[in-house]
């Protein structure tokens, strides 16, 4: 463990004192609800960024996942033409061209399921992300409109 300086100790211990005043004096003085609207509307609009950018994303891994398939159905097709040449197996004059089409669909399995779990992964992380902004935004709205601040009959909420 290692060991801190006599004033080392002392300023973090001062920095720890302020952060609890801090903390107490934010805890007891009321924020105006301008303020708290003026405050989760820019987290709204940090939540909204991080949406779309999410949302970009999933688009850009949805395609590409996508192309992957269109490949693996092509390998899957050519390796049932070649398996379907003849009732008795794969002619010797195409089993090298089949061998490669075969291992080529096997070896791409599991970089296709990775891609796969990656996207659901990401959506669940998507997901969240627009779960939260819905959830601040019903937030800000039900305080606008506790606080008489909601202005017009679309009741949005107005900037303050």
């Amino acid at each position: 463990m290692m060991l801190l300086s006599k004033p080392l100790k002392i300023s973090l211990t001062i920095s720890a004192a302020m952060l609890a005043v801090i903390v107490i004096v934010d805890l007891i003085t009321p924020v105006p609800p301008r303020e708290r609207l003026r405050a989760m509307r820019n987290e709204l609009v940090e939540l909204r960024a991080s949406a779309d950018s999410c949302r970009t994303a999933l688009d850009r891994e949805e395609t590409l996942l996508q192309a992957s398939d269109a490949r693996f159905d092509s390998l899957r097709n050519l390796i049932a033409r070649y398996e379907g040449i003849d009732p008795r197996g794969v002619p010797a004059d195409s089993y090298d061209l089949y061998l490669e089409a075969f291992n080529s669909y096997n070896e791409g399995i599991p970089a296709r399921e990775a891609a796969g779990e990656t996207l659901q992964a990401h959506w669940a992380n998507c997901t969240v992300i627009i779960e939260q902004h819905n959830l601040l935004a019903d937030s800000a709205r039900q305080l606008a409109e506790e606080s008489g601040l909601v202005t017009d009959s679309t009741r949005r909420v107005p900037v303050p």
